[in-house]
């Protein structure tokens, strides 16, 4: 380990803890927390080989993908999550897939139990793809402050201090104002009988960002400056046709020259097409260079870093400049890294900014799916409300914390995450040799009928202390739900953020849908597929 490195660990803490279990409410999963007995170490002879683990047959010529062909494939029905499921359903809580038309084989892993094996080899690590166009980016951005191992020694740090409640509550009255902001313009976006027009997923990502932004820099960005964009006979998207399904809607940003937009739009701008264009995703566009898709997604993460660097000196002149305000906590925190923060800031903004718009989309429509739920949630904000004029301190609003995890539960950001373990170790009585990519299946054991009871119902009760007890959160395994995976530094004050939101908007409006159900489409990210029918009615 380098000197640097050990220095950078000392600053920020005395002892570096693992955080999968545990009793704190600020841990990274969204089940509650409870105490974690090491497996017992499995010796290499009682454990049976990896091949006999079950998976699909990797068919002659076509290998894998016959099975989700049209007509003929077993799967070809089923997309995202619903692939999974039916993997677990034929095959059980271990499936292989064999090496076939890929450079190594795959195992997925369905059981929270097992995976906490995984976590615990403490020999596994997020595999790293040299071909990916993000890869190689970081590689050609020669003023990258970062060697070394010190990414991980930085990443650790961020995930301890994000769950310090202390300085979490630094944040509280800034993702409220951010959140005030956005509920503004929400309202300026109804038109014909209070339903919110196209424009609703660019404003919920204006929102994402500048509340991250907030939370990495200590500063506001700018994203909800300016008019919303209204839609008019003049320029209002067209009605799609069937042959139009495949044309992406542009956002009203998209549209616009980049000199007439601020650098927060373009901030804004840029992260939909990274997301729209699913540049993070591994695909034959993304993994072949020179490709258009390659040099597109080249482009953009060159436009994104520029970007995050204008802000980061924004928010390090602030911070050097007059006297340090509660929402600079963290960034003074990582005032020694100095230019150090640039790749960390712009991570954070690639991974999370997608994650967190999509589950802000699935909490109102879960929300608008359940009026008496709703209600009490919205009885709630206006109880905080009175409460405060009083002079009371009622700063926490427990059941639209639970709204905002039931949410997370039932549609998680991503299905899973991939590990890839450096050393043969043992999964379910299995040896795995080295090498092997692990797909830890969080999405779907979110949704296990065995650990939660009622599983695709939203109970946000589940998360209260009165609720009923065979639906209890305490019932499930401690990872049988982890929405941004076990590693995300974040995901500590992602209820948070989606709490500030729904306060605001429940403590005016009422959210409903007017429309057919919605299909869930995956893009490594699980996404809500617009059009959007969602009517933001007046409070009584």
């Amino acid at each position: 380990m380098s000197k640097s490195t050990i220095l950078i660990r000392q600053s920020f803490f005395n002892r570096q803890r693992r955080h999968i279990t545990g009793s704190s409410s600020q841990q990274t999963s969204t089940s509650p927390q409870r105490r974690n007995v090491a497996a017992p170490k499995l010796e290499t002879a009682t454990a049976r080989p990896f091949n006999e683990i079950p998976g699909p047959i990797a068919l002659p010529m076509l290998r894998h993908s016959a099975h989700v062909l049209p007509r003929i494939g077993s799967y070809h029905h089923t997309v995202g999550l619903g692939l999974l499921e039916g993997l677990r359903a034929k095959y059980g809580d271990l499936v292989r897939l064999a090496k076939a038309s890929r450079t190594r084989p795959v195992l997925y892993v369905f059981d929270p139990e097992m995976m906490r094996e995984v976590y615990e080899s403490y020999s596994t690590e997020p595999p790293r793809f040299e071909k990916s166009p993000l890869y190689q980016h970081r590689k050609g951005v020669g003023h990258c402050p970062v060697h070394g191992d010190e990414p991980q020694a930085i990443w650790a740090a961020i995930r301890s201090l994000l769950q310090d409640g202390t300085l979490l509550k630094c944040y509280d009255q800034a993702f409220d104002d951010i959140a005030a902001d956005t509920t503004r313009r929400l309202t300026d976006l109804r038109h014909a009988e209070n339903a919110l027009n196209d424009e609703l997923e660019t404003e919920i990502y204006r929102w994402a960002i500048e509340t991250i932004g907030m939370m990495i820099f200590g500063i506001r960005l700018g994203c909800l400056d300016g008019p919303v964009h209204i839609p008019t006979a003049d320029n209002q998207k067209p009605e799609k046709t069937s042959l139009d399904d495949e044309i992406d809607d542009l956002c009203s940003l998209a549209k616009r020259s980049l000199e007439d937009l601020t650098p927060a739009e373009r901030l804004v701008r840029i992260s939909r097409e990274i997301a729209d264009g699913s540049y993070l995703v591994r695909s034959e566009g993304t993994l072949t260079p020179g490709s258009p898709t390659f040099n597109s997604a080249l482009k953009a993460f060159d436009r994104h870093f520029s970007l995050t660097e204008h802000f980061l000196q924004k928010a390090l002149d602030s911070l050097n400049s007059g006297e340090l305000k509660p929402e600079q906590a963290l960034l003074d925190k990582l005032r020694p890294l100095q230019r150090r923060i640039l790749p960390l800031a712009t991570d954070i903004l690639l991974a999370g900014v997608h994650p967190l718009a999509q589950t802000a989309i699935n909490m109102f429509y879960q929300l608008s799916l359940h009026a008496a739920r709703q209600q009490r949630a919205h009885d709630e904000v206006h109880w905080s409300i009175a409460s405060r004029e009083a002079g009371a301190d009622c700063s926490d609003l427990p059941y639209v914390a639970a709204c905002a995890r039931e949410a997370m539960r039932l549609h998680p950001a991503t299905g899973g995450v991939v590990r890839r373990n450096r050393e043969d170790i043992i999964v379910g009585g299995y040896e795995i040799p080295a090498g092997v990519d692990i797909v830890l299946a969080h999405g779907v054991t979110s949704k296990s009928e065995k650990q939660w009871g009622r599983a695709e119902a939203f109970v946000p009760e589940r998360w209260c202390s009165e609720g009923w007890e065979p639906l209890k959160a305490s019932r499930a395994h401690p990872l049988a739900s982890l929405p941004f995976g076990e590693a995300c530094p974040g995901a500590g004050v992602v209820g948070k953020m989606l709490s500030s939101l729904t306060t605001r908007v429940l403590d005016k409006y009422r959210l409903e849908w007017h429309g057919p159900l919605p299909t869930m489409a995956t893009t490594g990210v699980n996404r809500l597929h617009p059009p959007y029918y969602f009517v933001l009615q007046n409070a009584a």
